[in-house]
């Protein structure tokens, strides 16, 4: 829940700071070739889902989907999606 929110600028305003902005020097970032290095460490999870070769998704089958979506060629029926919708909605404040 969003209990406030800060006032709307007018458009001049927000023009002006993104200008004055972008006009700033900028900052010393140091370069890939530079002594400071990060460490990252993946978790467990992320690291078994890299290597899950289960190949659970068809990506023909989304191919031929996406492909019939775009040419207009696939029958969507509003009412069942609007109605599935509804139902998950539903579900989620039980």
């Amino acid at each position: 829940m969003i209990n406030r929110t800060p006032p709307i600028a007018p458009v001049a305003v927000v023009s002006h700071e993104l200008q004055s902005r972008s006009e700033q020097p900028q900052r010393n970032t140091p370069s890939p070739d530079s002594e400071s290095k990060t460490s990252v460490t993946l978790s467990n999870i992320i690291t078994q889902m890299k290597s899950d070769d289960s190949r659970d998704v068809n990506s023909a089958r989304i191919a031929e989907l996406r492909a019939a979506l775009e040419a207009g060629e696939l029958p969507l029926a509003a009412d069942t999606v609007a109605q599935s919708m509804v139902q998950h909605m539903v579900s989620l404040q039980q």
